[in-house]
């Protein structure tokens, strides 16, 4: 007789599930806690929405590992709190389906309909934490408005909200004679790319953009983004379904239907994503809380990685008014 192995879809690794409202396969990884009792988990679980443009979650399983495996600190001598944490690679990214013109679209809802699927495949009522960062954070947000009973706790990291920009242009002119961000300034806009080796190359040459102290941290995060290829399809293609959105401003509307309690942490000196839709996150969602950090930029838990990672951990337990 043979014994019957049931599916738990919170194990260590990764894992595929097909869709069943649009057919498309969907990748998620899940990293646990050593000695995690795995019927804890449903209750104690993260997950981190991966933006929808094609990075894929590597640089966030790198920067974000504190979460389930801490580092002992010198400031504590008390053991930090671990999570079982869910990365969900939205379609077209990482080894979830791939998209075409003809297939399926790609907008931010159509992603937000990825979590669904997800949410119904982990078999739960609803999300305890949902955290999202740049692109991922407007997806976990569009989630958050369009399926407001399913989020209990919302972490918003620099995120976008699709139909408002604010990019800091005039900042990002005068730091055009500081040679740590001349080279990134010059391919801003210098061309267009058209393969994936040309994205690849003209992103990574932004990065520094991104920090407000390349020169110190921007080795740690090439590395923790790795050698991989990013897509140029699947990037023009969302960049494309989002800006032929019906209603443009439908993110900016909804976020007064956001219920679940919220913290919004950006870094001030980011370029790319500036305050103003913090700001506005927190005017709009109610009780929403907002953290801001000085001398930081894109990526807070690289920046600012102990401050970041003590905040996350006092919200989500609860210790934050």
């Amino acid at each position: 007789m043979f014994s019957v192995i049931s599916y738990d879809p919170f194990g260590l690794g990764m894992h595929r599930f097909a869709s069943p409202m649009t057919g498309l396969t969907l990748e998620y990884i899940v990293y646990n806690p050593v000695g995690e009792n795995l019927d804890n988990v449903r209750r104690n679980f993260i997950v981190v929405q991966c933006p929808g443009w094609g990075i894929g979650s590597s640089y966030l399983q790198h920067g974000l590992s504190d979460l389930w495996a801490p580092a002992p600190t010198e400031s504590s001598n008390t053991p930090s709190t671990t999570y079982t944490v869910v990365f969900l690679h939205p379609r077209g990214t990482g080894s979830s389906g791939p998209v075409t013109w003809s297939h399926t679209l790609s907008t931010m809802p159509d992603m937000c309909a990825d979590l669904e699927d997800l949410r119904v495949h982990l078999r739960v009522e609803q999300f305890p934490v949902l955290m999202g960062h740049s692109n991922g954070g407007a997806i976990a947000l569009g989630y958050a408005e369009l399926y407001p009973d399913r989020v209990r706790k919302l972490i918003l990291v620099q995120h976008q909200i699709i139909g408002m920009g604010d990019r800091q242009n005039e900042k990002i002119e005068a730091m055009r004679e500081d040679p740590r961000y001349g080279r990134a300034l010059d391919n801003l806009v210098g061309r267009y790319a058209d393969t994936d080796e040309g994205l690849t190359e003209s992103v990574n040459a932004l990065w520094p953009l991104y920090f407000h102290d390349p020169t110190k941290y921007i080795d740690e995060f090439l590395y923790a983004v790795g050698d991989q290829k990013f897509p140029v399809f699947t990037y023009r293609y969302q960049a494309h379904c989002d800006e032929s959105l019906n209603s443009p401003t439908q993110m900016i509307n909804g976020l007064k239907y956001v219920r679940a309690k919220t913290l919004v942490i950006f870094g001030e000196d980011d370029m790319i994503i500036g305050m103003k839709i913090a700001r506005r996150t927190k005017e709009d969602i109610p009780d929403a809380k907002l953290i801001a950090y000085k001398e930081c930029g894109h990526f807070p838990w690289v920046e600012q990685k102990e401050e970041f990672m003590k905040d996350v951990r006092l919200f989500i337990e609860g210790s934050q008014n």
